[in-house]
């Protein structure tokens, strides 16, 4: 069940299992040092405190009282990190409408649609944590009262299983971790109802920074990556024949 003492308790509960390195082991070009969870424990518990300053400060230029996003966020990040669902008509509209990268354009329409989504994330990376980064959150106020929000933040964890992409199902594509760290920013759009609940949302990331981060892409200077793009000049060259061909019906 969802208090404040147990999200103050989710905020100081270990989520990381195995080794965490002190750099990615990634095909990145450049080093990329890695946030230890006890890092993120206190960027994470800082990022509140900040947030609700924010919204105080909002709260008053606006003349409206946003006190109720600051909940609908513990209740967020506490139903994630603890996977816990019991709070989604709390937290999303039932018609709630969602894109990611991993949808190949698709829009995923309800609450269970959004879940499914969310726990194959879950079920590839079992240690998977988000923590939001320190002052890359936005807000927008429309002139009727709703309101929307932008975040960037960091997950983290072991990507030990295959990632199912969309429909989410036994039927879908999958990317395969090999059992490293990964860490991976990206960044959140949430369109809020007029009773505060999520109703279109959206996250976006480089799906090529994230693959290589994991060690699953190779480096851009490798002959495998080069090979890999290269190959994409058989479908390229066909569509351009197809588009010759002149249609008899």
């Amino acid at each position: 069940m969802f208090d404040e003492d147990a999200f103050q308790k989710a905020l100081d509960r270990p989520r990381l299992r195995g080794d965490v390195p002190e750099y990615l082991q990634s095909n990145r070009a450049e080093p990329i040092r890695v946030y230890q969870e006890a890092e993120l424990q206190a960027m994470t518990k800082q990022w509140f405190v900040d947030f609700a300053d924010k919204l105080d400060h909002y709260s008053t230029h606006f003349h409206q009282d946003l006190s109720w996003v600051m909940t609908w966020a513990k209740k967020y990040w506490w139903s994630f990190l603890v996977r816990d669902m019991d709070l989604n008509h709390e937290l999303y509209a039932a018609d709630v409408r969602y894109t990611d990268v991993s949808t190949f354009g698709h829009t995923i329409v309800g609450i269970d649609e959004f879940v499914k989504y969310n726990f194959a994330f879950f079920e590839a990376i079992p240690d998977w944590r988000y923590d939001p980064l320190p002052d890359q959150v936005y807000i927008d106020v429309k002139p009727d009262g709703t309101v929307r929000t932008v975040i960037r933040y960091i997950g983290s964890g072991h990507w030990t299983g295959a990632l199912r992409l969309h429909p989410f199902d036994d039927s879908a594509p999958r990317v395969h971790g090999n059992g490293q760290f990964i860490q991976c920013p990206a960044v959140d759009r949430y369109h809020f109802n007029a009773d505060g609940l999520m109703q279109e949302g959206e996250t976006l990331y480089d799906l090529v920074d994230g693959l290589q981060r994991g060690g699953v892409l190779p480096g851009g200077d490798s002959w495998q990556l080069r090979a890999l793009f290269a190959a994409s000049w058989i479908p390229s060259a066909l569509t351009r024949a197809s588009r010759r061909i002149p249609r008899v019906f």
